[in-house]
């Protein structure tokens, strides 16, 4: 095995100089199916995908001298341009580095391809890929909590008290409730939310345009000296329709980075 295959073959992979390791983000794809964004991407730069091969362990065989006879591939695309891929784990087929370049703003999508002998498996959150947001050069974005489709969910930064928070919600994570009346919407999708124990708040998470409602983030301000915020989600119309995303009930509690 040479040296590229041995990188290749490591089950937790970040690739990179060591400049670009200090100053490009990284998305980190854990074996318990967890996510995580070290820093905002911005457009302009570029973001290493750090993935543990053990989220695909199926066609693992090998050759007659004891290297892998299967690959792990990373594909992407940005705002639905053309595909690219690099190389994850076993043997090398692309030459790429798992290093994608972000030249413009948008939405980036990664998912991943085991192949081996008349094997073929995907992690690629069921078909709906994982998302990402760009951001424009220049934008100062504050730490972001992504709800995405799918029952993903991640942090895009480091959340600290004392400092604002992003809550980035894909209300079709609760499709339900959509009750009309006269064709405009009469239904919300909203956040509760509490610093540590103190008071919970409530605040909507999307906005009308028309006939139509749209998710958007929400900036909420954690207080100086909060270790942790509690967020669930209730979608409900002006019908009897009540729907819940509250981790089965024990709710979603982050941690914050104290200054």
């Amino acid at each position: 095995m040479n040296r590229l295959q041995s990188l290749l073959a490591l089950p937790l992979l970040l690739l990179g100089t060591a400049a670009a390791a200090q100053t490009s983000p990284v998305i980190t794809f854990n074996a318990n199916w967890s996510l995580s964004e070290s820093a905002p991407l911005v457009a302009g730069g570029e973001v290493q995908i750090a993935y543990d091969a053990a989220r695909l362990p199926q066609c693992r065989t090998t050759l007659p001298d004891g290297t892998p006879n299967w690959s792990i591939t990373g594909h992407y695309r940005l705002n639905n341009g053309t595909p690219g891929s690099f190389d994850v784990a076993g043997q090398p087929s692309t030459g790429a580095a798992p290093v994608i370049a972000l030249p413009e703003a948008g939405a980036l999508e990664v998912w991943f391809r085991v192949n081996g002998t008349d094997c073929e498996q995907y992690d690629s959150n069921y078909g709906t890929n994982f998302r990402f947001t760009v951001h424009p050069a220049g934008t100062a974005v504050p730490p972001t909590i992504v709800f995405q489709e799918g029952w993903v969910e991640y942090v895009a930064g480091t959340l600290k008290s004392g400092q604002p928070l992003v809550v980035d919600y894909d209300i079709d994570r609760l499709p339900e409730c959509r009750l009309l009346y006269n064709g405009a919407p009469t239904w919300d999708v909203a956040v509760h939310y509490r610093f540590d124990n103190g008071p919970v708040t409530k605040t909507s998470v999307t906005a009308v345009s028309g006939y139509s409602r749209r998710g958007v983030p929400v900036t909420l301000n954690a207080p100086a000296g909060a270790r942790s915020v509690t967020m669930w989600f209730e979608n409900w119309d002006r019908g009897s329709c009540v729907r819940w995303d509250s981790y089965y009930g024990a709710n979603y509690t982050f941690w914050l980075q104290q200054p």
